[in-house]
């Protein structure tokens, strides 16, 4: 339960500090004083968003403290997600900077506002006059349905299947249209692989192919020029071999040092020579004019060449790479298919188990929902509207929406049950407060919170209505900690602790301030909200006649 709430430079707030009790605690105060404030700031604590403007002094930070015991709320397992220690007393603080910026505690440890508010949310929830129009919402209308007929752990798993649905159906979107589009390129990618596949890239050396090329185109010209030098080097007496052997047989005729020395360079020339005639020889002998494999040769650097150009590579290990991408796509396309007919399959049974859970769901709705409607309308009778009742129209559906397989509308009759019309045509703002109110009753069996705050929901009651009202919120505060902003003496009689919201002026400023009210201050207080600002012994009579119950 929530035990104090410290809130500093907040709005109209400079310094407060709020002690809640067990039970039903009542906040009252004038109209303006800071009340809805209050229930601002505990919202920041709880990990709503906030922004610099609700600081009252614009170089400060807004400090605000919220302190809980948790113990016997079985919350260990929120704290070990969170990674965070268990503390029966724990304390959510929030701080805002005059920069804007947020910082988020538990416990003293540094959290997010996901965080933040997950906790929260465990621990405390806030009731609002605004909670009247939730009765319109259809989630709201199926999230009561469900908790009163117990069927929100079945409800949430047909939200996780439908989830799960979803899903595989946009994935199934994803691969038609990724087939689709593939198809369209599909011959054309074919023609480009089967082009690619014809030329045999692995078993081209590109290097080897031009050099044969090159050989082959000149052999004519080549052939010719080799035997000119074969004739110059040794094909008659006056080749270069020979003019050399005769050099050197001169040179020999002469036994000097000098002669010597040029006879054995041209030696050593000779032998050059002799060895590049042998060369020529050699290389005359491997080439061979070939019309029909010089074609072959051109076709496939043709060849090469028009598929380098068009798919604007420079070498053939591009071009091998380029058809393995064109392989892989193709073997993805082809496999497309096959895995659009598995997820189909896939959703279509998703589909079937997903339907069966929806009717499944809606049994056990329309099964329940007459009974929960008449324990509503036993609370609405005891507030005054006994020709009333409540009913939630149900109907089945062939498609599945994300509440199941039903159509669902929260009607009332006001002529004893004759006619139904929904809810937010049939209903005063008075009357809704009250069903609100009765519907919150019934669901607090149902969904145990640690603490409940009801900010002004009781607009529109009055008299012994509001008494009745009232009686309604002590008995939940009977299992729960109930605190309850009212402008109704008929309620504020009924807490058990009293707290009073004010304005403080001065000089300079006006300060949000509270306190507690004991003894003749409450009874003060409860006859000024029956008489006015116009304190009358009659009105200090009738509050001490509601204080006795």
């Amino acid at each position: 339960m929530l035990l104090s709430l410290n809130v500093k430079n907040y709005a109209l707030i400079s310094d407060v500090d709020m002690h809640f009790d067990k039970g039903m605690n009542i906040i009252t105060g004038e109209t303006g004083a800071g009340k809805s404030i209050l229930i601002g700031a505990l919202g920041l604590a709880l990990g709503k968003r906030a922004d610099t403007s609700s600081l009252r002094n614009k170089e400060t930070k807004c400090v605000i403290e919220a302190t809980f015991d948790v113990s016997g709320y079985d919350l260990h397992n929120v704290y070990d997600h969170h990674d965070l220690d268990y503390e029966e007393q724990t304390i959510l603080r929030r701080e805002i900077a005059s920069s804007g910026k947020s910082r988020s505690f538990i416990n003293d440890t540094p959290v997010n506002l996901s965080t933040l508010n997950d906790l929260g949310s465990r621990l405390i929830e806030i009731h609002s006059q605004h909670d009247n129009l939730q009765l319109f919402k259809q989630d709201f209308q199926y999230y009561s349905l469900d908790a009163l007929s117990g069927s929100l752990d079945l409800q949430r798993e047909y939200a996780a299947a439908l989830r799960v649905l979803k899903k595989e159906k946009t994935e199934l979107d994803k691969l038609q249209n990724q087939e689709a589009e593939w198809s369209k390129e599909a011959d054309f990618n074919q023609f480009l692989l089967d082009e690619l596949a014809a030329a045999q890239l692995e078993e081209v050396a590109e290097d080897e192919l031009t050099a044969e090329q090159e050989l082959l185109e000149n052999a004519e010209e080549l052939i010719h020029t080799f035997n000119e030098a074969d004739q110059l080097l040794g094909g008659t007496e006056y080749a270069i071999v020979a003019q050399l052997q005769e050099l050197r047989n001169t040179l020999r005729s002469q036994k000097t040092a000098m002669t010597e020395n040029l006879s054995e360079r041209i030696d050593s020339v000779l032998i050059e020579v002799q060895d590049i005639a042998g060369e020529i020889d050699k290389s005359v002998q491997g080439i061979e004019v070939n019309p029909q494999r010089l074609a072959e040769v051109n076709d496939k650097m043709g060849q090469l060449f028009n598929l380098k150009s068009k798919h604007r590579v420079t070498t053939v290990a591009e071009l091998i790479t380029l058809r393995h991408e064109l392989e892989d796509k193709m073997g993805v396309t082809q496999n497309l298919s096959g895995d659009i007919a598995i997820l189909e399959q896939s959703i279509a049974k998703k589909e079937k188990d997903l339907f069966a859970l929806a009717q499944k769901l809606s049994k056990k709705r329309m099964t329940q929902s007459v009974t929960i409607a008449e324990r509503i309308d036993a609370l609405l009778a005891q507030l005054g509207m006994q020709h009333s009742h409540i009913q939630y129209a149900l109907s089945e559906t062939k498609e599945l929406n994300a509440f199941g397989c039903n159509e669902l509308s929260l009607q009332l009759s006001s002529d004893k049950g004759n006619t139904f019309a929904e809810l937010k045509k049939a209903a005063s703002g008075g009357e809704l407060a009250r069903i609100n109110l009765s519907l919150k009753s019934v669901l607090a069996d149902f969904v145990k919170m640690p603490s409940s705050i009801y900010d002004e929901i009781d607009t529109g009651v009055s008299g012994e209505i509001a008494r009745k009202v009232g009686g309604m919120m002590g008995e939940m505060s009977a299992t729960q900690q109930v605190i309850v902003i009212t402008h109704l003496p008929q309620i504020a009689s009924l807490g058990d602790n009293h707290l009073f919201v004010y304005k403080q002026e001065n000089a300079v400023t006006i300060e949000t301030k509270v306190k507690t009210l004991t003894g003749d201050e409450r009874v003060n207080e409860i006859a000024k909200m029956i008489s006015g600002d116009t304190l009358t012994a009659h009105a200090v009579e009738q509050s001490k006649e509601l204080l006795k119950g």
